[in-house]
């Protein structure tokens, strides 16, 4: 740690050893957090165990009152994270964060920055990947850095279209030898697969990697400074950025853009405050010290089958705590700007995400077992298995305290309705303030710290605008949370029952909503399940439905929110952040790749540039076996006689992998006569011979084959 650290963590701790000086002071504020959120969560179950006091227990209050510790235990814990965090912000002072040992002169390490991909739109990914090339290069901090593209894609023709993109890409920044493209051919294990496969195979050639997503977006200047944080941190194994959300378009989209922007500041600094070196991972804006991830990062496979058991689906937690196991520190770099992702556009994409990471989440339970797991890694994976688990776990404290008041209603000689808000009013009255307090308070701490912050204020449009924003995001929230809520107890009981989740392409970009009739289709339920509780709360009493009115209007209204917030232009007034206002310009690039518009597919067949860089791509195998021989040669037949729709995507992905039958197929369709020929391929020459567009030549020195392909083919 850089000296001033040192120097004010003596100062802070009163030690004369700057180790133990720095770790008194994180027990210290460890215990600080456990002293205010046992405070809260006592405080609740007294209030609510005095309410049920009065009721008289029974075994239904008793389940609704294990449930609600658990449940606002956890509301406790957020809500004191923020307030700590607030407080962090507010001293402006914090001397317990990794960047404080950032030194610009630190020499740059060589470093790779990896994207894994699985058929993710080419012009996405590697537009992103040029904004970042040229910022690096702007900063004369280029000759530190490689860029890898590790696809695991599967649809034969988004195949072709990336290894395309990849060689446009090289021709305009001249990153041959730089800018390097593999793709598996069977993607084991997903995208730890992907990673780890490239870490065997060229982790050697660096110190470090930094990971991202398809859709993350970093400037070349947090780049940097995250080698140089590692540089001065020896023992860091990651260090994790605080990734913002950008470029969103839909109504959905902004308002979590916003919500994360205005709201994150307090709860990231408050999770730093307690967390410090034994942070956690998320799986990309990060970097990783390639070494250690090796040798310590090996993913078991899980007793039991999928989807509890098996391969890990969400690998990122598991090897945060893997590292810290191993007595490597893992930071979590806050304060770094220059960090940016993606989110999917509306709310349906959003929760077909979530089902697999509820899936890789509630694996975590595993770990928890595990002997060499520390206490704050345990931590972690408990809080990522709460966000999903938290649901079922919520719909169930309803249906008990509703069931309760359900019996209460039907004995004649109690009088009493819901035990909320009946027979213990001052209690009932204290704990509703309260739990309110904890959901809703650090959105008015998170403005009070926005507007300690003129400059940035006026990027959010003012605090009129701002004010707007928030007000409308806890509406949006408000209605959204019992669908999530929904959601994520159909995929704990899925998971639970033994259904396990495929691995899809995530939609990112937006539209004009899902269609109503897809819409209708998927959230139907919902207020079918809410006019029905609706009408038993009512029986039950009416201040019992009146306190479930923001549940039951959630649901109810669930399929307009839904199609409404997937499209773009509603409210547009509202919810701006600073990366609208004034975004630096890697947010604003506009890289065009020079490609065919079609089928990658076919002009891998019958395009010559397509056909050569291909082709250049494939790995040199050795010679075939006979009956591989003779199964390709039926496929390259099939293919010229009756075109590329007789052929699955699993066949064209076999034909794509062989060098050779390209280059056989390429010749064979352009050197037999139409009249031979099967009518697609005699109209796509046509089409060819009237769009051809000839790409730009390449450097003279370097070609895709001479470069990267001996090196990348796998």
């Amino acid at each position: 740690m850089g000296g001033n650290k040192a120097a004010r963590l003596v100062q802070l701790a009163g030690s004369g050893s700057l180790e133990q000086a720095f770790q008194n002071r994180v027990r210290g504020r460890r215990s600080v957090v456990l002293m205010v959120t046992a405070g809260l969560s006592l405080l609740g179950l007294w209030l609510l165990s005095d309410i049920y006091g009065v009721e008289g227990w029974t075994p239904l209050r008793a389940l609704s009152f294990a449930l609600f510790s658990l449940l606002f235990t956890a509301l406790a814990f957020g809500f004191t994270q923020a307030f700590l965090g607030f407080l962090a912000l507010a001293d402006g002072n914090e001397p317990l964060k990794i960047t404080n040992t950032l030194d610009p002169s630190t020499p740059l390490a060589s470093t790779a920055v990896i994207i894994p991909v699985f058929n993710e739109d080419p012009a996405t990914v590697f537009g992103n990947l040029r904004a970042l090339y040229e910022s690096l290069r702007q900063r004369g901090e280029l000759d530190a850095f490689e860029f890898y593209i590790l696809s695991d894609s599967t649809d034969p023709a988004r195949a072709v279209v990336e290894e395309l993109a990849w060689a446009d890409l090289c021709r305009q920044a001249d990153g041959f030898g730089r800018i390097h493209y593999r793709r598996r051919k069977l993607p084991v294990n997903r995208k730890s697969g992907n990673v780890a496969d490239f870490c065997r195979r060229w982790g050697h050639r660096h110190r470090y990697m930094v990971v991202l997503d398809a859709d993350s977006i970093m400037t070349g200047e947090a780049v940097a400074s995250l080698v140089r944080l590692m540089e001065v941190n020896p023992l860091a194994g990651i260090i994790q950025t605080m990734p913002r959300l950008a470029k969103a378009e839909t109504l959905f989209g902004r308002v979590q853009q916003f919500a994360a922007r205005v709201y994150s500041p307090i709860f990231a600094a408050g999770l730093n405050f307690w967390q410090q070196e034994a942070g956690n991972y998320w799986g990309h804006n990060a970097i990783i010290r390639i070494g250690p991830f090796l040798s310590c990062c090996g993913l078991p496979e899980l007793p039991g089958s999928e989807p509890l058991g098996g391969r890990i689906l969400s690998h990122d937690f598991v090897e945060a705590a893997l590292l810290r196991a191993h007595g490597w520190e893992v930071w979590f770099a806050y304060d770094l700007d220059g960090s940016y992702e993606g989110l999917p556009p509306n709310l349906t994409e959003y929760v077909k995400r979530d089902r697999r990471w509820c899936q890789g989440n509630l694996q975590h339970a595993w770990f928890l077992l595990a002997r060499k797991v520390r206490g704050i890694s345990r931590l972690h994976l408990i809080q990522g298995i709460l966000a999903y688990a938290s649901a079922p776990l919520w719909l169930l404290f309803i249906l008990s305290s509703g069931l309760q008041a359900a019996l209460d209603h039907l004995n004649l000689h109690q009088h009493h309705h819901y035990g909320v808000g009946s027979s213990a009013p001052a209690s009932s009255l204290v704990l509703f303030l309260l739990t309110l307090s904890l959901l809703f308070a650090p959105k008015l701490l998170s403005l009070l710290h926005l507007f300690s912050r003129p400059q940035e204020l006026k990027a959010f449009g003012g605090p009129l605008r701002v004010t707007a924003g928030v007000v409308l995001e806890t509406l949006f929230s408000v209605l959204a949370a019992p669908v999530m809520a929904w959601f994520h107890t159909r995929f704990v009981l899925r998971n639970l029952a033994g259904q396990t989740v495929s691995w899809h392409t995530q939609t990112r970009g937006g539209g004009n909503g899902p269609r109503w009739r897809d819409v209708l289709a998927e959230y139907w339920p919902l207020p079918s399940a809410a006019t029905v509780f609706g009408a038993f709360a009512w029986w039950i009493g009416p201040s019992y439905a009146l306190w479930l009115a923001p549940i039951l209007l959630g649901l109810w209204l669930a399929a307009p929110v839904v199609q409404l917030s997937g499209r773009k232009g509603v409210l547009s007034r509202f919810f701006q952040t600073p990366e609208e206002t004034t975004p630096p310009p890697e947010l604003i690039h506009n890289y065009r790749l020079n490609l065919r518009t079609g089928d990658g597919f076919v002009h891998a067949l019958l395009d010559p540039y397509y056909n050569a860089v291909h082709a250049s791509l494939q790995r040199k195998r050795a010679r075939h076996t006979p009956a591989v021989e003779r199964y390709l040669a039926s496929l390259a037949a099939k293919l010229f006689r009756e075109g590329p729709d007789a052929l699955s995507a699993r066949e064209k992905r076999a034909v794509l992998a062989d060098g050779a039958t390209i280059a056989y197929l390429h010749e064979l369709i352009w050197r037999t006569p139409d009249r031979f020929m099967n009518p697609f391929w005699t109209r796509a020459i046509e089409g060819y011979r009237c769009h051809r567009q000839p790409p730009s030549s390449f450097p003279e020195t370097q070609s895709p084959a001479e470069s990267d392909s001996a090196i990348l083919a796998a």
